[in-house]
């Protein structure tokens, strides 16, 4: 299994993995699978990686699906060279661990899957984005790593 990347040394940690930059984070639980929106918007403005949020250097990495590629669009902030391998074994949706994605969105009740207790917290109005509607309970396609 792929050591945390020095880059991510000082992310937090969620179960043992390196919870990603631009991950959603709620109350102080992290929601993988879900983006923070501002986070990445400002990955892709300012070429940060999506996982440690550091500048991204000259070579970089973009993790498609085959339709994405097709739509020539990336959903997600490139990654480091470094970065990448390390989420390649970690991320169940790459390492194939994950077999369908998943059938509600994160986001259909709280982001972080609990009930939220702030009167004053956006979750419930937010709602899953057409890419969850035509993903959900499906395989994950082919991904390719190179």
């Amino acid at each position: 299994m792929h050591a945390i990347p020095q880059r991510c040394a000082r992310r937090p940690l969620a179960g043992g993995l390196v919870v990603p930059w631009v991950s959603l984070i709620h109350g102080g639980h992290a929601a993988f699978g879900s983006l923070d929106a501002d986070r990445a918007r400002t990955a892709f403005l300012r070429h940060l990686c999506q996982i440690c949020g550091e500048a991204l250097n000259e070579r970089c990495y973009l993790v498609v699906r085959p339709a994405d590629a097709a739509r020539g669009h990336a959903p997600e902030p490139a990654l480091h060279p470094e970065c990448l391998p390390y989420t390649a074994a970690r991320c169940p949706m790459l390492n194939g661990t994950a077999t369908h994605y998943r059938r509600t969105s994160v986001l259909a009740t709280h982001p972080a899957g609990r009930p939220c207790t702030d009167p004053a917290c956006p979750c419930p109005a937010r709602t899953p984005d057409d890419g969850h509607t035509a993903r959900s309970g499906r395989p994950p396609t082919a991904t390719r790593h190179g």
